[in-house]
This record gives C-alpha cells, structure tokens and sequence, in this order.
C-alpha cells in the first residue's frame, strides 16, 4: 500500500505541475459538451421560404401565414416566375418554395381541391424530409379547417362530425421531442471515453519521454500497482468531471434528471476503469505524446461518435457493422446514460449493459497489466 500511494501521489505532483494536463482535465470534458450539445441538433427551424403567388386573394395570403405562424418556415423571398425559384434553390437562398395557383380561393369556396405545389431542395435529404413533414402536417390542419368551415355552411354541425381512426399520441419521457434531451446524455458518455482515454495514455507516454519509466523499472513495484497508480489520479478526476458535466447539462441545456444518482456514479466508475484502462493498454503502442493523442483520437472518437449509436441508429446499420458496435464500450455506457438520467430506470433494466461493462473492464484491466509488465521487462 505504501508503494501505490507514493506512486499516486508522484502522479498527482505531475499532474498539477502540468497546467496542460490540468486544462485537459478540467476545461475540455465541459468545453466539448457545452459545443457539442449548442452545435448538434435534428431539429430543423427556420427553413427558408419561397412564396409564388398566383392568385393574390386574402385565402392565398391566408395560407402562406399559416406556414410562417411557426417557428419551421421563413418567407425570404416572394418570385414571380419559375427561373427565379430555380435560382433561389439553386443558390441556397431558399430551401423550399411554394406556387400558389390562380383561384385557389375560387376552388376552396366551391370545396374543390386546389394543388398547391412545393418545390424541396434535396441535396439534404435529412432536412428535405422533415421539411415535407412539417408542409404536409401544416396543410393537414388547414385542410381540415377549411373542410369544417364549408360544412358549417351547409349546416352540418361540426362537432358530430368524427373521423374512421383517430390517434392520441403518448410521448413518453420527452414530451417536447426536445433534440438536446436525447443528444446531450449521450454527449456525456462520449466525452468521458475520449477526455480518460486520452490522459491515461499521454501520463505514461510522458514518463517514456522524459526518461522516467527508467526509474519505475528499477523500482520494486508490481505491474498492477503501476497500473493502480496510473489509473487512481485521472478517475477521481474523471468521477468529478461526471457530475460537473450532469449538471451543466441539467442547469444549461434543461435535460431533466429522472433517475437514481448513485446508480449513475456507480455504473459511471465501471465505465471510467474501461476507459482509463484502454488508455493504458493504448500508452503501450505509442512512441510519443503527439503518437498517444492521435491514436486515442482514432480509436475512441470516430468509433464512438459513429458506432455507439449516439446519433445514427444501431438497428438501421448493416448487419456487419452491428457486429463491430460490439465492441464499443461507449455503446453500453451511452443506454445507462439516456436510461437513468431520461427514463429513470433501475438496475433491471440495464442488466445486460452493466455485465458487459463489467466484462470489458476486467477485460481491459488484465490486458494493459500484461502489456505493461512486457514493457517494463
């Protein structure tokens, strides 16, 4: 015990002699969940709006506010032709544009249909969708207005009036559909496996360049306390940075807590020793600090923000990706995230993914102590 503290506390004499690591610990973790979680979203607002109206009577004037009333469409620009709505799309001055045609209001008087027609841009295919999604859910609702009103003129009694099927929606656990609800739980996860990997690896790396690991191989510790008091410094660090970062994420982006705090913290101290383990495994591989980042950077980044399912979903992949996201730990740590903090579930739920964290720590602990003694040897 007296040999894992002196190595800890060495560590900890470092790392606060490193106002480098230092910022690395405590600046980045917040910095890149307050960026990622203001930059990443689905939510599509604001689309630019192109308006051709041929018909130029208050109903036309009716319909294009019933578009601008929400937050989802702004008019920038009202054509006069189809060349100008192809240079409007063409230079991305508008998303979408609509041709309102002559006697739309004639047609809605006599309770005929009046094709109104949207041009999209497509070359986002995402945004393209969802705004066809908002056109066609706004039209509905005037559609439907306009349908009771002209039965109201008939003396049809609108309120007997009742559809074949109707559906009563029940959003569970995000009731607004809120985007940052669903990114910034797993922003967590994301930004825990990259901030430990990368410190554990560089600390080691370190020692190599500055001649010091000499010293550790005279010394008479053992591999696993090596280990230990590598890894002891940088996870109270990153224990910390967890709930700096719940409550930036409850306090800035409005995510509500719904679950157990000491489950998180507890099953957030397994998911560190996986991570912090990798980056020891990772400081056996690399020659150099700036080696240690890039490949800390290739290994937990990229897989983690495509693989984890942290946007894209898991059950969309091909089936020989789905393998490969397996083998991410993230993965499993980014569903006890949205589970706890977002449903408020407990350890029955979550049963499959605290065993597989379980297993890739030991995993990930036995291997670097392996890979350490060889270097040391």
């Amino acid at each position: 015990m007296s040999r894992l503290v002196a190595l800890v506390y060495k560590e900890v004499v470092q790392i606060i002699r490193d106002p480098i690591t230092l910022a690395i610990m405590f600046v980045l973790p917040g910095f890149m969940l307050i960026l990622f979680g203001v930059a990443i979203s689905l939510d599509v607002n604001h689309i630019k709006l192109a308006v051709w109206d041929l018909d130029r009577t208050p109903s036309s004037r009716e319909f294009t506010r019933k578009l601008t009333e929400s937050r989802y469409f702004q008019v920038v620009s009202y054509a006069g032709n189809d060349n100008e709505i192809r240079r409007l799309i063409d230079s991305g001055s508008a998303r979408v544009a609509i041709k309102i045609p002559p006697g739309f209001e004639r047609d809605l008087k006599a309770a005929q249909p009046s094709p109104v027609a949207v041009v999209v841009d497509g070359s986002d295919n995402n945004t393209a969708s969802i705004t066809l999604s908002y056109i066609n859910l706004i039209v509905q609702q005037y559609s439907t207005e306009k349908l009771f009103e002209d039965f109201a003129r008939r003396g049809v009694v609108p309120g007997r009036i009742s559809l074949p099927v109707e559906i009563e929606p029940r959003i569970w656990y995000n009731p607004e559909l809120t985007s940052e609800n669903f990114f910034v739980p797993g922003l967590i996860g994301l930004v825990m496996m990259m901030s430990t990997t990368v410190l554990t690896a560089m600390s080691i790396v370190r020692e190599k360049e500055r001649g010091t690991i000499e010293m550790l191989m005279v010394s008479p510790i053992t591999r696993a306390e090596l280990v230990l008091g590598k890894i002891f410094p940088y996870f109270v660090i990153a224990f910390i940075n967890v709930l700096t970062l719940v409550a930036v994420s409850m306090l800035l982006f409005g995510v509500p807590f719904r679950g157990s705090m000491a489950l998180l913290l507890a099953l957030s101290a397994l998911f560190l020793l996986t991570a912090l383990a990798f980056g020891v495994f990772l400081s056996t591989l690399a020659t150099s600090q700036q080696g240690a980042w890039t490949l800390c950077m290739l290994t937990t980044m990229l897989p983690s923000f495509l693989l984890s399912g942290f946007i894209f979903p898991i059950e969309s992949m091909p089936w020989g990706v789905r393998v490969v996201t397996f083998i991410v730990p993230v993965r499993y740590f980014i569903v006890i995230l949205r589970g706890i903090i977002m449903k408020g579930v407990g350890v029955e739920s979550l049963m499959p993914q605290i065993l597989t964290l379980a297993g890739f720590a030991l995993f990930m602990i036995a291997i670097s102590s392996r890979r350490i003694a060889r270097r040391l040897s």
